[in-house]
């Protein structure tokens, strides 16, 4: 993420509603959309929802990481071999 720091350094609750935002702003802007009437403001708008949807899925794929181990031992399967290399620290350093 280049501005407004790392994603990663959020606490899960912070990132989670930070999610939950990033998605109400995306679904107000779509609503939007159709007030676009210039070829530059439908390419900003455009990069706009694509940005959000990057974004989103960062937070998506954080907010799995968070939660993972909570499922696994929910579902009895904390302790099958291999299941803490589903959610290893490695794996928030892609973000």
């Amino acid at each position: 993420m280049t501005r407004g720091g790392n994603l990663v350094d959020l606490d899960d609750e912070a990132r989670h509603q930070l999610r939950i935002t990033a998605k109400k702003l995306r679904y107000a802007a779509e609503f939007f959309s159709p007030l676009c009437m210039g070829k530059a403001e439908t390419k900003r708008h455009k990069r706009f929802i694509t940005a959000m949807e990057g974004l989103q899925d960062q937070l998506g794929s954080l907010n799995d990481l968070a939660t993972a181990p909570d499922m696994l031992s929910k579902l009895a399967l904390s302790g099958v071999p291999g299941a803490g290399d589903l959610v290893s620290a490695a794996d928030k350093a892609r973000f």
